[in-house]
């Protein structure tokens, strides 16, 4: 990475350490972006300080810790933990920042994490994804060893797109798993077939068009836009990816993405099929 990266991460890690409005607006260009979890449309730089101040009245503690990050050709992904006091209890949850920078300040920011489960502590009527029980499968081979972040993401995102649920379970280590925000708990390899088949349930004609991707062979992220028809309307779904990466196969993954601006679109859709 070069210096540039450097000084954006430094003052990204300033903020989340001591998070105020004028950190948060230091780190952007003035003709930026910012998209944010549950937003109809990005916001511009003007609207930025409403936003970070709002947030900051609900969760005056909030601090964010990025761990880890990857950059290729001037898009930066940084994983990170949160916490804040939220309805009088400790509130802990992880998140993936995507930006592209101009210089050393983001001309196009996103932030992918659920913010259900936050949410549901001040209202646990708000819908939810209907929860599939995980399901073994019979073994799959495990696929060639890819090497290299390009090739194990991209073939990852064709997996999706394919009927063939075991396609998604070989590109991973005999034991390596997967978290999304929508399951209860790491699934196991033998178990992602059942997964992949549960989610493409909610939709016919399920893609997954990759926007950008960094990493190497240790550790990889992708961001991407996952789409799918529901009675007859096309639904769109950003997600971003994060993969521990051995022996040129995943061996975690962890799913980013919105599980209640989803939820609330299908209900709007099919009511009887998604639980509150």
């Amino acid at each position: 990475m070069g210096p540039h990266v450097d000084r954006f991460l430094k003052r990204f890690v300033a903020f989340g350490s001591e998070p105020g409005v004028a950190s948060y607006l230091a780190l952007f260009h003035p003709d930026a972006t910012l998209q944010d979890a549950g937003m109809e449309r990005p916001l511009r730089v003007p609207e930025i300080p409403e936003h970070i101040e709002s947030l900051l009245r609900l969760v005056p503690d909030f601090r964010m810790t990025p761990e880890r990050w990857r950059e290729r050709g001037g898009t930066v992904f940084v994983e990170a933990s949160n916490r804040a006091t939220l309805a009088g209890a400790e509130a802990r949850w992880r998140s993936v920042y995507c930006v592209d920078l101009e210089g050393d300040l983001v001309v196009r920011g996103r932030r992918y994490y659920d913010r259900r489960p936050l949410y549901a502590r001040l209202d646990p009527s708000l819908p939810a994804l209907p929860v599939h029980a995980p399901r073994d499968r019979e073994p799959v081979a495990l696929a060639d060893p890819l090497g290299g972040a390009e090739r194990i993401v991209a073939t990852f995102g064709g997996a999706w797109s394919q009927p063939n649920a075991e396609t998604l379970a070989s590109l991973f280590r005999e034991d390596g798993t997967l978290v999304g925000p929508d399951l209860p708990r790491p699934l196991g390899r033998s178990e992602l077939g059942g997964y992949h088949a549960a989610l493409r349930s909610l939709f016919s004609d399920l893609r997954m068009e990759l926007l950008t991707w960094a990493g190497d062979d240790a550790l990889a992220f992708a961001e991407w836009r996952l789409s799918g028809e529901v009675v007859g309307r096309r639904v769109f779904v950003d997600v971003a990816d994060r993969f521990d990466l051995a022996g040129g196969l995943i061996l975690a993954g962890r799913a980013y993405f919105d599980t209640l601006s989803l939820a609330a679109t299908l209900v709007s859709l099919r009511p009887a099929e998604i639980p509150a």
